[in-house]
């Protein structure tokens, strides 16, 4: 883990940290496999295979980072992660080891992740072939848990925006004083001046409806017209145009940002090979955005009613806080389930952990068996209408209902035991790009596509 300070050229002062993996990994294959991937704030730069996002120093400060794949075999015949720390000159060496930390466990460096994904290559011969078995998941536990939360009985788009207002506040409350101290807790430090003025930019809802659907209308019919089975997603998509050409400056198109994200560069002349897509200003907002999400501590102190409205999280602004609360007042421990690796000197089992998470308040068996496959159990699957659509498309079990899913995907999935969820989620994810392309090529305005109501309809 080699750190190498300063700038190039007088440039943003920068950290580098590396990080080595072994020469089967694929930092694509790694990232983009799962939905939060596509959460804020990750941001995916397919033009040069990064992931950009903030992440936490110990003193919970946030810096960016620029997430990306040294495809050079160094001497121990390992390949590199790189890891650029863009603001940052000098890093100690605990901020180093907390940073890599995070890392790793978004990638699923450990052992104990690495051993899973071969016992599941072994049961999965197709998955290996392809490289499957690592599901992208967020730096912290906390962040799991929540995006599991809003993944909850509601549209794919909805759990989007609803992540994204989060960063969007978190934002927000930078350099304001967040206390553990319960007198504090349940005061939000947005007053109504700053609320009512946020509320007044925003469209009316029917406009915003109207508009989104129209976009949404448009765009996949793009998608169907220039996507086909097993062709590369760079050539599938080189047609598509943003919907709103006032977020589409044309200058902008034969653009490709450099690895530093700082400022655009001239790219080569592609006159001869697929266009990328045109970049919409809400992408470009994404990638210099600085938001990051937001911790425990800084949501404990708000109003539950207050972040219901702000973020539109509906009853689940509640339950987040609630949960921020007990993290704050040491009622939740989530760094022993998170330190929890199946060794009996923990006295615990999975079925425990299992059990403790079904215990927290707004986790229910769906959220619960999301945060535990992000906590390394793949046995269970989240079953849902999805679940439901899929079952039916590809297993053919036209008679497949809420109410009997679960005990089907046991039939349908039992086999590869106790890596269930892997084996699901293999077909679920091929099913996904066999729509709409390879999905680590996709511009972040388009990822409220991947819904199950597109995937029923024609190509």
């Amino acid at each position: 883990m080699a750190t190498d300070n300063g700038s190039e050229g007088g440039g943003c002062p920068e950290c580098k940290l590396t990080l080595p993996v072994k020469q089967t990994f694929d930092l694509e294959k790694a990232v983009c496999s799962y939905g939060f991937f596509m959460m804020a704030p990750n941001l995916w730069i397919p033009s040069t295979c990064t992931l950009q996002r903030p992440l936490r120093l110990r003193d919970e400060r946030s810096v960016m980072v620029c997430i990306s794949q040294d495809k050079l075999i160094s001497s121990s015949l390992n390949l590199l992660i790189r890891v650029r720390l863009l603001g940052l000159e000098t890093l100690t060496n605990e901020d180093e080891q907390y940073l890599l930390a995070q890392v790793s466990r978004m990638l699923r460096l450990s052992e104990m992740e690495e051993s899973a994904i071969s016992e599941f290559h072994e049961l999965h011969l197709e998955a290996e072939a392809k490289g499957f078995g690592r599901l992208f998941r967020s730096p912290t536990l906390f962040e799991d848990i929540v995006k599991g939360i809003l993944l909850c009985n509601c549209g794919w788009g909805r759990t989007l925006a609803m992540v994204k207002s989060l960063c969007d506040l978190q934002s927000e409350l930078k350099g304001q004083s967040f206390g553990k101290k319960k007198g504090n807790l349940g005061k939000h430090n947005l007053g109504p001046e700053k609320l009512e003025k946020s509320q007044k930019t925003r469209q009316p809802e029917l406009l915003r409806k109207k508009q989104k659907n129209r976009e949404k209308s448009e765009t996949i019919a793009t998608l169907q017209s220039t996507t086909s089975v097993g062709k590369d997603m760079v050539s599938q998509t080189s047609g598509i145009r943003s919907v709103d050409s006032r977020n589409s400056p044309g200058d902008l198109e034969q653009q490709k940002y450099s690895e530093d994200y700082c400022q655009p560069s001239n790219s080569p002349d592609l006159s001869s090979s697929p266009q990328p897509q045109s970049l919409r200003q809400c992408d470009l907002d994404l990638l210099f955005s600085s938001e990051d999400f937001p911790t425990s501590s800084e949501l404990a102190n708000l109003d539950e009613k207050f972040l219901e409205k702000r973020c539109g999280l509906g009853y689940r602004a509640k339950r987040i806080v609630k949960l921020a609360r007990d993290i704050c007042e040491g009622i939740i421990d989530l760094s022993s389930l998170e330190n929890f690796t199946g060794s009996t000197e923990m006295g615990m089992c999975f079925d425990d952990v299992k059990e403790h998470l079904l215990k927290l308040d707004g986790i229910g068996p769906f959220t619960c068996a999301i945060v535990w496959m992000c906590m390394g159990n793949y046995q269970s699957i989240p079953a849902d209408t999805e679940t439901v659509r899929h079952l039916k498309q590809v297993h053919g079990r036209s008679q497949c209902t809420t109410g009997t899913v679960q005990r089907e995907v046991e039939e349908v999935y039992g086999k590869y035991a106790p890596f269930q969820f892997l084996a699901y989620w293999f077909e679920i994810w091929n099913c996904y790009e066999e729509k709409f392309g390879r999905l680590s090529q996709m511009l972040p305005s388009n990822y409220h596509l991947i819904t199950g109501s597109n995937m029923r309809s024609k190509v």
